[in-house]
């Protein structure tokens, strides 16, 4: 029988083995990115090799809620979110004061809108733009105060590959007159505006490698929309508000479509042959004076998409249609090449919603072969074309 008794102590000196220890500087610096900035620096009291360490990150991460104070706040009064803000503050002057001058690969930050740090917030994007930042994203929560303006240089970054600007309240980002960054691929922006003296309906023209466009919670005014982008092939819209202008896109690669909230005029004045994926989860606008031109509206928006391959639709957008089912009859929906209808059901929707049966028939008319999925069961029917 052999003889086990020393495999406990053996394992015992492999479990005190210091593994990391053995990492190279670069394999470090990779596991350190995946880290908030604040924890990556606390890394430094470890050893003598971990002190400047840190200082050669090239991915920053600087979160306002990773500076607490001892006892939970829930509230913030004015005294604390100055004393929280200066913290944070201070925090980002002596990273960027203290890291070494590589390039930076990603730079992300959460903040409150706080107008007597905004110049720290300025500085650290103006920093990130001077050291060719490829990717960058930006929160801004709403704490009172003026509009926080972005630097001008953020606009014609030429390293910039990605770029998220987002905001949780009503104070929208406003855009320049064109934004000029040519090597952006991905933009996502929430809850900007289409309003001011500096916008331009051509703004994105400026960008012409954009592949992936995501505008969320757009502030309409009475300015059309134009995306003008030949290389795009992902675009994501939604409105805030009811708007009368139009949307016009001219993408000749664009394969997927997707449009959620208060439905625009969409206007597509080129034939978008490539789009196989569309989505739409329509909302209803509390004060409407004419139901029956919006269902127009949002069928005529349909239409824009002949030849879809795949149509997601949500409950909303389902009782939108629902309202005026002769308007779908009479309008014939364009979808001859649709496979695949995809109905979006909410958890605390499954027991409520049913699909009436006039959309269901629209659609099972349109296509010899179509898959309708519901709460992730597939079922396939045949239409009466195909049967007959």
């Amino acid at each position: 029988m052999e003889d086990f008794s020393d495999m406990g102590q053996g394992n015992g000196k492999k479990k005190n083995k210091d593994r990391i220890s053995e990492l190279t500087d670069e394999l470090l610096l990779k596991i350190m990115s995946f880290l908030n900035t604040k924890h990556a620096v606390q890394t430094c009291v470890l050893s003598k090799r971990w002190k400047k360490l840190w200082e050669s990150l090239r991915y920053l991460d600087f979160n306002y809620n990773t500076f607490p104070f001892k006892r939970k706040i829930v509230h913030l009064d004015h005294l604390e979110l100055e004393m929280k803000m200066c913290s944070f503050s201070n925090f980002i002057s002596q990273v960027l004061f203290r890291r070494d001058s590589y390039d930076l690969v990603k730079v992300c930050v959460q903040s409150p809108n706080y107008n007597p740090h905004a110049s720290v917030l300025a500085g650290l994007i103006c920093y990130a733009v001077k050291h060719n930042v490829q990717h960058l994203t930006f929160q801004l929560n709403f704490r009172g105060g003026l509009p926080f303006s972005l630097p001008q240089s953020l606009y014609t970054c030429q390293s910039l590959t990605s770029l998220e600007l987002k905001r949780n309240d009503w104070m929208a980002i406003e855009l320049p007159t064109l934004l000029a960054c040519r090597a952006l691929k991905s933009l996502h922006l929430s809850h900007f505006s289409m309003a001011g003296p500096n916008f331009e309906p051509t703004a994105f023209s400026g960008c012409p490698n954009l592949e992936t466009l995501q505008l969320f919670d757009i502030v309409p005014e009475s300015e059309n929309l134009c995306i003008n982008a030949d290389k795009l092939r992902s675009l994501v819209l939604s409105f805030a508000l009811l708007i009368d202008g139009k949307v016009e896109i001219y993408a000749p690669r664009l394969t997927t479509f997707k449009y959620s909230g208060i439905l625009p005029m969409v206007c597509l004045t080129d034939n978008l042959a490539s789009v196989d994926d569309v989505y739409f989860d329509i909302r209803t606008p509390r004060f409407i004076h004419n139901e029956e031109e919006y269902v127009i509206r949002l069928i005529n928006t349909f239409k824009e998409f002949p030849h879809a391959k795949s149509l997601t639709l949500s409950t909303s957008t389902i009782k939108v249609l629902s309202k005026f089912p002769s308007l779908v009859v009479q309008n014939r929906l364009p979808f001859a090449n649709l496979k695949h209808l995809n109905i979006k059901i909410k958890k605390w929707q499954r027991k409520r919603f049913e699909m009436p049966a006039c959309i269901l028939n629209y659609f099972l008319n349109r296509s010899s072969v179509l898959k309708i999925c519901m709460d992730s069961e597939i079922a396939s029917y045949d239409s009466s074309e195909d049967s007959d």
